[in-house]
């Protein structure tokens, strides 16, 4: 199979177009017309993960977190982004991007960490449209009542966490309302407050957001970008592995540690 043939079942699930703006997704660096014997998913197509895709002579690495984001102006061994794309091309492996698109489908990131930790179906939270289908950012739900604490052990179980950082309610209240935003999704909190939600889950949440947050008793849930979105790995193995034999999973380590 080639690489175009394997964009295209791809593209058909999380069309390009469902991207936002400012995202660069797609195959970023090789041939469309190259064949594929075997594809690793990997969050971030780090150093590590292209050593270990040449160890495994994998053909194609597909990143959730794109590679290029911006515009550049040189290729050399002077930046680690130009020793990466040099070591790629080097070793013949091709690099697909995807990212917004895959948050945004219906069937995508954003619903699907919802459903994993137990949540349901939930309404698209900024909705959007492409050819009659509904897609965006966020996840809101309606959950049965549950208390603001249990609520943050019942996420640390499922994601295997040993710590979440929290802007807490002013008292344990009742939480039958919430939003979802995997990622870094903090700016998303007054839409969710505004469509009803009394917390808002993801990652990479700034002091200003959540003071801003806590003083309109809106409550936040951090569980770290690379821990929401790692599970992502699960969407797109589902998706390739009756097209592809050879599927390997990359899944690295956090950013952060807790020391």
């Amino acid at each position: 199979m080639m690489i175009k043939e394997i964009i295209k079942v791809i593209e058909e699930k999380f069309p390009k177009k469902m991207s936002e703006e400012w995202d660069n997704v797609g195959l970023l660096i090789g041939d469309l017309n190259n064949p594929v014997k075997k594809i690793m998913l990997t969050l971030d197509c780090t150093m590590d993960a292209i050593d270990k895709a040449i160890e495994e002579k994998v053909d194609l690495i597909i990143a959730h977190h794109p590679l290029i984001f911006s515009s550049i102006k040189t290729i050399n061994t002077g930046t680690i982004l130009g020793k990466k794309i040099i070591k790629l091309i080097e070793n013949k492996i091709a690099v697909y991007g995807l990212h917004t698109n895959l948050d945004s489908s219906p069937e995508g990131l954003n619903s699907y960490i919802g459903e994993y930790l137990g949540f349901g179906s939930g309404r698209i939270l900024e909705e959007k449209e492409l050819n009659g289908i509904a897609y965006g950012i966020g996840r809101f739900y309606k959950i049965n009542s549950i208390e603001f604490e249990e609520l943050i052990k019942g996420i640390k179980n499922k994601l295997n966490l040993s710590h979440v950082s929290v802007v807490a309610p002013k008292e344990n209240k009742k939480i039958t309302k919430l939003a979802i935003v995997n990622g870094s999704g903090a700016n998303y909190w007054r839409m969710a407050k505004k469509m009803g939600a009394e917390v808002l889950i993801t990652g990479d949440v700034k002091y200003h957001e959540a003071l801003d947050a806590k003083e309109e008793d809106m409550s936040i849930v951090d569980i770290g970008h690379y821990e929401g979105e790692i599970i992502y790995t699960d969407i797109l193995e589902n998706l390739l592995k009756n097209i592809c034999e050879n599927i390997i999973i990359f899944k690295g380590q956090p950013v952060f540690k807790n020391i």
